[in-house]
């Protein structure tokens, strides 16, 4: 027995209702994850609480020359790129990182020097350069888009030349 327009669209709404409470998205077959009631803000990721400082240091007594830095608000990305740079560095004899739990974003970055520069002297000096190949990077990127968005607008202007 065919059903009325009527309860049809009755029975369409109480679905969409339904579907938006349990984190549905737009369409039935593609759902949005609902996020849990207690699962913290997003910008609690990336911004600083008042008096929060970003980086914290403990000197390491238990070997010469050593610290312990605490990154805030940061992740794998920036622990992993200053690891690499300060073991490229001459002074540098370990440098690791750990991050403590996969849902604080903090990471632990362990260094130890030879001691003719400071753990901390090494770590300014790795963000300088990391920051001065980030600025190449940046630029070398930008040249490329613009490269080929000039040789893509010149093959589309040839091929509308040879269709006329």
């Amino acid at each position: 027995m065919p059903q009325s327009p009527a309860i049809v669209t009755a029975t369409a709404a109480i679905a969409r209702e339904r579907a938006g409470r349990r984190g549905q998205g737009p369409h039935p077959r593609h759902p949005r994850p609902a996020l849990p009631d207690d699962a913290p803000d997003v910008y609690e990721a990336i911004l600083l609480a008042p008096g929060e400082s970003k980086i914290d240091v403990e000197i390491d007594t238990r070997l010469p020359s050593a610290a312990i830095f605490t990154f805030r608000k940061e992740d794998h990305t920036l622990g992993n790129m200053l690891r690499q740079r300060l073991l490229k560095t001459a002074h540098v004899i370990f440098a690791a990182y750990r991050v403590p739990h996969p849902l604080t974003p903090e990471f632990q970055l362990r260094i130890q020097t030879d001691g003719e520069v400071t753990p901390r002297q090494a770590v300014i000096n790795a963000s300088e350069a990391l920051i001065k190949d980030l600025g190449i990077l940046s630029r070398e990127f930008t040249k490329e888009y613009e490269l080929r968005k000039a040789a893509n607008a010149a093959n589309q202007q040839q091929q509308q030349n040879t269709v006329e």
